[in-house]
């Protein structure tokens, strides 16, 4: 037993609930107020007909949804290319859906609804649930033929007869589906027909990656290129800098010879150490000539201290006159120039020093570096940078016709997305078809 209608975007109603009592309920009201629109929403929830406009203006689906008494939710959704159900059972909170049915409803919504036609022996199935608006309650128009098939619809042979007559309408149906899958499958080879430049366009896709994978080689082998460029310049450069400071160096004359100054050193060291006795020794004499008489002997003592004191002038004073004489015959020195001059050319020879140092290792450095490579001719790189600027242009305009294949296989899959909506299954095998199987891997029937 339905408890509550509800409506979402069927035809006049934007959004409609209805509580529906335990008995007789009875929609009142003026024209064009949506009293026939719930009635065809019931129908359309009961037998899902073919598709019409019962989607409101500016909606995208339409949805008729009953509740009945024991929490089941029924609804049916309708939208602009398909139709389906879902079916929300007391305590569930996913609902079941069913898609790609066919026309008539799927076994669980009828079984839920419980709103089915009755078949008769003669006439066609009568509607006991749902009437139409001109006509009256069922049957009360109809012949009374109708009447008793309806009421004898209970017996065995009742039964039997329309088995029998359901055989031999599966049978005429069975024929006519026959007819309109052969029409099917004529308008099935146009759209394939219409679908035949998929491989010229597959072939121009690969010719595009192979072109692609040509330019990505290209790209790789460039910087390689560039970097042996780079260095070939840079080899060039510090040749022509070594040249350069090889040639400063080849101007620069030997430096002079630098005598042995030891002997000199030694000399004057030693002529220090004579002035400074000398001087001692003068002091001696002169602090000798202010002595006078000795007084008379008493203590002896401090005469034995001055006898050696006396004794150890006199050994200074014999070994002064010795070193006096030695000195005599050393010639005087010679007058000391300036020495400016000579630090300057001393830093001067250390420079040169430094620098010949540096440039012996420089040219050892040199002389373990292999002859650079000649130059060759860039006339096949010119042609390389050729071939990748016809390479580039190629690839523009296979990426150019690429774009226009993939909108042409766009609208072809549009078209046979389309087509396939409206069958809903393969007409062939009744199996679950898409788009990508279809295009990808065909429908095949090797069963």
């Amino acid at each position: 037993m339905i408890k509550k209608i509800i409506i979402d975007n069927f035809m006049a109603h934007e959004h409609t609930e209805l509580e529906l009592g335990s008995g007789l309920t009875i929609l009142t009201g003026g024209n064009n107020t949506g009293k026939s629109a719930v009635v065809e929403a019931l129908r359309c929830l009961a037998t899902n007909p073919v598709p019409s406009h019962n989607i409101r203006h500016g909606a995208k689906e339409a949805r008729v949804c009953v509740e009945l008494d024991d929490g089941t939710r029924v609804v049916w959704v309708r939208k602009k290319r398909s139709s389906g159900y879902e079916l929300w059972k007391p305590g569930a909170e996913e609902p079941e859906e069913y898609w790609k049915f066919g026309r008539t409803p799927p076994d669980d919504i009828r079984a839920a609804l419980r709103l089915d036609l009755v078949e008769l022996e003669s006439g066609d199935p009568v509607d006991i649930h749902v009437g139409n608006q001109r006509e009256p309650v069922f049957l009360l128009n109809k012949p009374a033929s109708n009447a008793a098939a309806f009421f004898a619809a209970s017996t065995e042979s009742a039964h039997l007869l329309a088995m029998q007559n359901l055989l031999k309408r599966q049978t005429t149906d069975a024929k006519r589906q026959a007819r309109d899958l052969e029409g099917q499958v004529e308008r099935i080879e146009g759209v394939i027909d219409r679908l035949a430049p998929l491989p010229d366009i597959e072939l121009q896709v690969s010719a595009a990656r192979e072109l692609e994978k040509s330019a990505i080689v290209f790209e790789k082998t460039i910087p390689a290129l560039e970097s042996v460029l780079e260095k070939h310049l840079g080899l060039v450069a510090t040749l022509h800098e070594k040249s350069e400071c090889r040639a400063a160096l080849d101007v620069i004359v030997e430096p002079p010879k630098i005598n042995d100054v030891k002997s000199l050193s030694d000399m004057i060291q030693s002529m220090e150490t004579v002035e400074k006795r000398l001087s001692k020794a003068v002091n001696g004499i002169n602090a000798l000539k202010g002595l006078g008489q000795p007084d008379v002997l008493e203590d002896t003592g401090k005469l034995a201290t001055l006898v050696r004191s006396l004794d150890s002038v006199q050994n200074t004073l014999w070994k002064t006159e010795v070193q006096t004489a030695c000195f005599e015959k050393i010639e005087p020195l010679p007058l000391l120039e300036k020495t400016s001059d000579l630090s300057a050319f001393i830093d001067e020879l250390l420079s040169v020093q430094y620098r010949y140092s540096r440039v012996t290792r420089w040219d050892n450095v040199l002389q373990k570096i292999v002859e650079p490579p000649p130059v060759e001719s860039t006339d096949a790189l010119n042609d390389t940078l050729s071939a990748m600027h016809n390479l580039t242009s190629r690839i523009t305009s296979a990426t150019e016709g690429m774009s226009d294949l993939q909108n042409r296989l766009k609208e072809l899959e549009e078209t046979v997305e389309e087509r396939i909506n409206e069958l809903g299954c393969c007409p062939t095998c009744g199996g679950k078809m898409t788009t990508a199987t279809f295009i990808d891997q065909r429908c095949r029937h090797d069963s």
